[in-house]
């Protein structure tokens, strides 16, 4: 499995309590975001990194790693679906996928531990929802600890959706939208950030009941410039 580090675009570390509840307002459009990003409120962080994310509540607790993923891991039967479509359509405009995908993939023991070490650590964000859920985030960026998480999703199979079907398909008609205006401008060269999606990778095994979803605007990814 291709599961990259990224630069993220997020909520500052200590105004998110402010920022989640207004991301209707910051993710509505490009100025706005700009605007936000302006303030203080949102960060582009200016390297890669990996993202642990611990969700835990009812009915439980389930830990997994953010990274972006080649748009191919995204498929679904509503692609074609109006709705998705349109949806499909804000998010190419916004030019910024606002919140993971969540993808579900067999992970390995020694997985766990590198996770765990990484949870040790300070989190960048500890939020809890009106529904009693809390979100924990760490980043990871030293080199040694990215090389390690690398590699081990270079050895893991494939992952299953895990998500909204409609969503999925949404992320897919944006990333497919940006690669047609590129090719038209003569432009695309497959490298693009369009071409790659935002995904929280949880283990299969957490996650059989139904996946958590990181809330929106927690960590984002720009697929293209704005």
């Amino acid at each position: 499995m291709k599961a990259l580090p990224f630069p993220c675009i997020r909520p500052a570390q200590d105004r998110v309590l402010e920022a989640l509840p207004a991301m209707d307002s910051i993710l509505s459009d490009n100025e706005a975001l700009r605007g936000a990003i302006a303030d203080g409120l949102m960060l582009k962080d200016p390297g890669a990194a990996y993202y642990v994310y611990e969700c835990s509540g009812e009915p439980g607790r389930v830990t997994g790693v953010v990274a972006i993923c080649p748009v191919g891991v995204l498929t679904g039967d509503d692609a074609a679906s109006a709705d998705a479509a349109a949806a499909a359509r804000t998010i190419a405009e916004l030019k910024v996928q606002p919140r993971p995908v969540s993808l579900a993939y067999e992970a390995s023991p020694v997985m766990d531990i590198i996770l765990g070490a990484a949870k040790e650590g300070a989190s960048l964000y500890a939020v809890t929802d009106p529904a009693g859920i809390t979100h924990r985030v760490w980043e990871v960026k030293r080199e040694d600890a990215v090389a390690a998480i690398r590699a081990m999703l270079d050895q893991a199979p494939e992952p299953a959706l895990a998500d909204d079907p409609a969503y999925a398909a949404a992320l897919a008609g944006a990333a497919q939208l940006l690669a047609d205006e590129a090719r038209a401008a003569g432009t695309y060269t497959g490298k693009e950030p369009f071409n790659f999606t935002v995904a929280v990778l949880f283990p299969a095994a957490q996650v059989a009941g139904g996946a958590p979803q990181v809330p929106t605007g927690l960590l984002t990814h720009q697929i293209s410039r704005f």
